[in-house]
């Protein structure tokens, strides 16, 4: 076993460890209010009890930016308005275009305004989601892109979004904000 795999516990065997559908061990979920009370940022919930702590909080929506095979715990209650859209986090799975991410934003928005208050997440809640958040920000309060990353971050000091993303939109809310 070499010292990396000591350190994270992990076997040396080559049979990769799959994780359980259901993480009971997952305490309380961590989620930061964007919008008070229309719109929240987190990791993706891994258990029953969390879904619920999210419904006991107000929540009947949710908007993925996970990409399916990443939906790997307890599905969000069905009753929920969801949405989402696939977007690429570091590992880079495909390049992110331009027009992924206009969807990601605007069926977000439409979902926000059907059904506040909704859930934003990515599996660790701090790369595609606080991209879609600072978005989702940047059009609803009508500030560059710059602004709304810092607003993003004062609620949500996590939120790291990827560089070359906030480029892609910032030039996305360029666009729509030019004549």
């Amino acid at each position: 076993m070499g010292l990396l795999q000591r350190l994270l516990g992990q076997s040396a065997s080559p049979e990769a460890e799959v994780k359980p559908a259901n993480n009971p061990n997952a305490g309380p979920l961590v989620y930061s209010w964007i919008l008070n009370g229309r719109l929240a940022i987190g990791p993706m919930p891994q258990n029953e009890a969390q879904w619920q702590q999210l419904e006991q909080s107000g929540f009947r929506s949710r908007f993925s930016c996970c990409y399916p095979e990443e939906e790997i715990f307890v599905a969000p209650p069905a009753s929920w308005l969801q949405g989402g859209v696939p977007l690429p986090d570091h590992r880079r799975q495909e390049e992110l275009r331009p027009e992924k991410l206009e969807e990601a934003l605007n069926q977000a928005e439409a979902i926000l305004d059907q059904q506040p208050a909704t859930y934003l997440h990515c599996f660790a809640g701090k790369e595609r989601s606080a991209l879609v958040a600072v978005g989702l920000m940047a059009r609803i309060r009508k500030v560059d892109v710059l602004e709304a990353l810092g607003l993003i971050r004062q609620c949500h000091p996590r939120a790291a979004p990827i560089y070359s993303d906030l480029d892609i939109l910032d030039q996305l809310i360029n666009k729509k904000s030019s004549p």
